[in-house]
């Protein structure tokens, strides 16, 4: 039943969707949320971000079509963050359901989410598995070996979640949640520190909803579908797009929050570090082997990759890192070009040979 504020009868559910510059996917995305089983009321709320293609135009073709249901703001272009802060922001249900507007759902996304809501009282976030989508394939996410189907999460077995998120990726994705509104619009946070981003937003503003989320409820079924982007890193850098993958500003904030967790300790202290040189060391990586020619190799190289580490990692790397990436380290900070180069031929010949091996034995 769609709970009361004050007598009045409130809605169950709001679905915010950033929108920036995706006439390709919108009315996939916003078909699949008019299309539920879940037969209530509910609102979608689109937040056009300063698009620059007809996407601003296509939500407000829906929303002349469809009044009752979807709201659309037009706002001048800040960032993914500022959208759903807008969007959160205008959210009248009682729990709100992120997506992203080049993504699409399941049918019966409310409608699952709403059962469990209803044979869990007093939840305040449901997370859900989801599909990858590529070419018109879904394939969906094992997360079996990771969340038991509708186990939750309560007291200190919330640590288990915070243990995840500083240390894999498995909780990062605002879309497969759906989260108490008033704890959303209540959110502390100054996201304003991280306005220069454009990587790990949805993971800084997910440490503070678990913090603040008493009840969590996980469910195994794929209620979401998340298109794979094969367009790679883009092979045109600067010290400024590189500085806006920067994400040590997720690990000192996940620093920050131990003590609220009651995990203030070198163990866990540690498990961040080694994570932040990880990320950096991959962050490296994805860029160089991207890198068209020596000139823009060189750019990534000179970059201070340092800006990524905890100081505690300069001083120390072989304490947090792997033997492979203390070898990248080490090989960046002693500015070994050439080393770099001939390091990433070897694996590239090496996985090219490894490629055709399998298809000779017919193993792809």
């Amino acid at each position: 039943m769609d709970s009361s504020v004050g007598g009045v009868k409130q809605m169950k559910f709001s679905i915010l969707v950033p929108v920036y510059n995706v006439e390709k996917y919108l009315e996939q995305c916003v078909e699949s949320l008019l299309n539920q089983t879940y037969k209530r009321e509910y609102e979608i709320i689109l937040v056009d971000d300063g698009s620059t293609d007809s996407s601003g135009s296509i939500c407000d073709k829906y929303q002349k079509n469809n009044p009752d249901k979807i709201k659309v703001v037009h706002k001048k272009n800040g960032g993914h963050t500022s959208a759903r802060l807008e969007a959160i922001k205008n959210a009248s249900g009682e729990f709100s359901l992120f997506c992203d507007s080049d993504d699409f759902v399941e049918p019966d996304l409310l409608e699952t989410v709403n059962n469990i809501l209803c044979d869990n009282p007093d939840t305040d976030m449901v997370m859900y598995s989801f599909f990858y989508y590529e070419n018109g394939q879904k394939k969906p996410r094992n997360i079996s070996a990771v969340f038991k189907n509708t186990e939750i999460f309560e007291n200190d077995a919330k640590k288990k979640l915070y243990e995840l998120l500083i240390t894999t990726p498995h909780l990062n994705s605002l879309w497969a949640k759906t989260i108490k509104t008033e704890i959303l619009q209540q959110d502390p946070t100054d996201y304003s520190k991280i306005s220069d981003k454009d990587i790990a937003e949805d993971a800084f503003a997910i440490s503070y909803y678990l913090t603040a989320c008493q009840k969590i409820v996980n469910t195994d079924k794929p209620l979401y579908n998340y298109r794979i982007n094969r367009k790679g890193i883009s092979r045109s850098y600067n010290p400024q797009k590189l500085q806006r993958k920067n994400m040590l500003f997720l690990y000192q904030r996940f620093i920050e929050l131990l003590p609220d967790w009651d995990m203030n300790n070198e163990e866990n202290i540690n498990k961040i570090y080694r994570a932040c040189f990880s990320n950096a060391m991959y962050l490296f990586c994805k860029h160089y082997e991207c890198a068209r020619n020596s000139k823009t190799r060189r750019v990534v190289l000179e970059y201070n990759w340092n800006s990524m580490l905890f100081d505690e990692i300069v001083k120390n790397p072989e304490k947090y890192g792997n033997s492979n990436n203390i070898k990248i380290y080490k090989m960046i900070k002693e500015k070994k070009h050439f080393n770099l180069y001939m390091y990433f031929m070897k694996n590239r010949i090496y996985n090219i040979l490894k490629k055709i091996k399998r298809s000779i034995l017919g193993q792809d």
